[in-house]
């Protein structure tokens, strides 16, 4: 008799334990997965496959960028003024148009009315898989079905890694709100960090080609993912931007023998988008200033904040825009940079 009351009140304890836990879990709401920020925390800590579900589905806005590493450090308040927008950014480190499309079905089932889809597209997207992400995501913080709402509200690693540092931050005194975070690309810029940090491939004796490849049906896998989104939301502009690497990482893709594939499959990618009328293009991949100017990064391709200020800016410009009449001058004046850069006098340096 003893025994069965122990276990009775064991379970009680448990089942109570629980409950409270749930209950501060809920209270925290650590990953905004029910929607609003805490007015107790000053501090919201990022983690942006487990976040940006939340943002993307509760937050109200009207534009959303969705990106790689590559837009982790676009200054949003910019972005609303020059575009009269109230934007979100969802950014996925080394992300696949898997993960593009996987957070935009969540932005575009949220109620908002979304007006304009701002795209960082890069090569690691055109070429990269088409059904799968980066890294594995938390599926049941996507489906926003509250049914398996227990997966969250008893999650002992969402508890300790981002509602213990919501709390500690705050403690301290830092100020970092959810809607205007998002990651934020550490490290030394410069030229002679970016130069240390290159490793040089040896130069392949094989020339990658891309039509006589298997690139051309990943394109198309990852262009159907892209394209599926701008079918079904015609009302909604799309403007895809493409990134401006460092001349490094160009010179890793000659050496690699991969250049000519590379620049084949961007050409293919951009004119089967510049078919959509709901559809802008922004290439700053050949711009030669930005490009050719190391102390603007921290490795081969990423570049600090001032860069994605500038790209910003000329967006809103309709600078670097690219049209049917002039994606292929484009493409051929970034090879022509490209070709006639002085790779060994920069790497002698």
């Amino acid at each position: 008799m003893k025994s069965k009351k122990w276990t009775i009140t064991m379970l009680l304890v448990i089942v109570l334990s629980l409950t409270v836990f749930a209950g501060i879990m809920y209270w925290m709401d650590p990953l905004l997965h029910y929607g609003t920020e805490n007015d107790t925390f000053t501090y919201y800590e990022y983690g942006e496959m487990y976040s940006n579900p939340g943002i993307a589905m509760h937050y109200t806005y009207d534009a959303v960028m969705v990106g790689t590493s590559m837009i982790e450090n676009t200054d949003v308040d910019l972005c609303d003024e020059l575009f009269g927008c109230k934007m979100v950014r969802l950014p996925y480190s080394g992300g696949t148009t898997y993960n593009m499309k996987t957070i935009l079905d969540v932005c575009f089932a949220s109620g908002n009315e979304i007006k304009t889809v701002f795209w960082e597209l890069d090569e690691f997207q055109i070429f990269g898989s088409a059904t799968e992400p980066r890294y594995p995501l938390p599926d049941y913080l996507y489906r926003m079905d509250h049914r398996e709402d227990l997966s969250y509200l008893l999650n002992l690693d969402i508890f300790y890694h981002y509602g213990m540092n919501n709390i500690l931050g705050t403690l301290r005194g830092e100020m970092r709100s959810a809607e205007r975070r998002g990651e934020t690309l550490t490290g030394t810029f410069g030229a002679e960090a970016t130069l240390a940090g290159y490793s040089r491939p040896e130069k392949s004796a094989s020339i990658c080609g891309f039509y006589n490849s298997a690139l051309p049906e990943k394109v198309d896998a990852n262009l159907c993912n892209i394209e599926i989104l701008i079918q079904t939301h015609p009302e909604t502009q799309f403007v895809f931007f493409m990134p401006p690497f460092s001349v490094l990482y160009w010179d890793a893709e000659i050496r690699n023998g991969t250049f000519e594939s590379t620049m084949d499959g961007v050409k293919y990618a951009l004119k089967h988008l510049l078919e959509y009328e709901n559809v802008q293009i922004f290439f700053f991949q050949g711009e030669k200033e930005i490009i050719t100017n190391l102390n603007n990064y921290k490795d081969y391709s990423h570049y600090g904040p001032w860069i994605n200020n500038l790209t910003t800016q000329y967006i809103s410009e309709g600078r670097n825009q690219v049209t049917k009449d002039n994606v292929e001058q484009l493409i051929c004046d970034m090879k022509d940079t490209i070709y006639s850069f002085d790779f060994e006098l920069l790497l002698k340096s």
